[in-house]
């Protein structure tokens, strides 16, 4: 049968694959420690639990309005009138199926045929594939290893054509943890006003940095942006809610009245039950997710000293998210392993510890190494690496 041109350049997401493959092998009784997903390992609080129970048994089962309800959109909308000094209200948000979600319904708003869109690397997997599906055209933008993986905004400047009609940017970064400082979040909302770009900026991991960084949200400079511009969250890592899916943009009201009409038609409206456990994670569940930051921080800690003993590896400081991303290039060169989808495979048969190629994220020569699991199992996973490519 014939398949519509959209999706024949797109790909399947690399990390679902890294997790396919692992259910597959632990279902043969095989033994791997996964260090590929990006899913907390932490249970959803019981907090946001029982408000899902809740909203079960007081019959909350039926339709919503597609943006979400009215409460969680302010509820949200409120976190950044704190958060940022904003003025938003409900009418700046859409709640959405996951963050995945939000951003194909800005990018299906926003792009079409004929536009370039910025995409900085090394990437989340799902950006140049919605870009595709827009009939835009991803257009890289790299980042330097030896400059922590921020992206500079003269390199920005160095990719506009007259065809550029956005930039996506994602911080605390995933793979790399990159967490963007306050004067490149300016000066890239500055490059924005000047050169008419659509700025969409995918704050997914915001709470979780280290080291004393701090992320900066692109909401500090929002209402100057001329309302070219959306922000994505999501509720799934802060909360440890991955299953429940829910996720949100923010942006200008025409924007997301239009992102609204789409959705109706898409999928109708979010989960209403896990919409009333997302209000009751933002009225309420602070103290959860700190607690998570700081046992991340310590396991961020431990994988990092035990990734120097392992020779061939370098990796840079993640300040953010749950990720590290060390560069393998020496190990792989000296095993004979010309590529990272195969330094993976060798991993996952070896060592059984499953991990992410660099080139998924489009940068080779690295892996990702996900530390949302357990001491024990991150210990466990250094010594098989180790031993493997000794």
């Amino acid at each position: 049968m014939r398949i519509a041109a959209r999706l024949l350049g797109v790909s399947a997401s690399p990390t679902m694959a890294v997790m396919q493959e692992v259910q597959e092998l632990r279902a043969q009784g095989v033994d791997i420690i996964d260090l590929g997903p990006g899913q907390p390992d932490f249970d959803t609080p019981e907090l946001i639990c029982r408000a899902g129970i809740a909203a079960i048994e007081e019959g909350f089962t039926r339709y919503t309005p597609a943006a979400g309800t009215k409460e969680l959109r302010q509820a949200v909308a409120e976190k950044y009138n704190r958060d940022c000094g904003t003025s938003f209200d409900f009418s700046n948000v859409v709640i959405t199926s996951g963050a995945k979600h939000a951003l194909y319904n800005v990018c299906m708003a926003v792009f079409q045929a004929g536009d370039e869109v910025l995409n900085p690397s090394p990437y989340w997997v799902t950006f140049p594939e919605v870009v595709k599906l827009t009939r835009a055209v991803p257009v890289t933008v790299p980042t330097m290893q030896d400059e922590s993986f921020i992206l500079s905004p003269e390199r920005v400047r160095e990719k506009l054509t007259e065809k550029t009609r956005g930039l996506i940017v994602n911080t605390p970064n995933n793979p790399t943890g990159a967490v963007l400082p306050r004067e490149v979040v300016f000066e890239l909302a500055e490059l924005g006003r000047e050169r008419n770009l659509f700025l969409l900026f995918d704050e997914t991991y915001e709470r979780f940095t280290y080291g004393g960084k701090i992320h900066v949200s692109l909401a500090e400079v929002a209402e100057e942006l001329d309302d070219a511009f959306a922000i994505v969250g999501s509720f799934s890592k802060t909360y440890a809610m991955t299953g429940w899916r829910v996720g949100y943009c923010v942006g200008p009201r025409f924007l997301m009245q239009k992102i609204t009409e789409f959705q109706s038609h898409e999928t109708g409206n979010p989960c209403s039950i896990s919409q009333q456990a997302a209000l009751a994670a933002l009225e309420g569940g602070v103290e959860s997710f700190e607690s998570m930051r700081r046992e991340y921080e310590k396991r961020r800690e431990y994988l990092l000293q035990g990734l120097e003993t392992i020779p061939g590896y370098r990796c840079v400081e993640p300040d953010g998210t749950f990720y590290a991303f060390p560069e393998v290039s020496a190990s792989m060169e000296r095993m004979g392993i010309s590529g990272s989808v195969d330094y993976a495979n060798f991993l996952i048969q070896e060592a059984r510890v499953a991990t992410v190629p660099g080139s998924a994220f489009g940068l080779e020569g690295h892996i990702r190494l996900s530390y949302a699991t357990s001491m024990k199992n991150i210990e466990e996973a250094l010594e098989r690496i180790r031993t493997a490519v000794a």
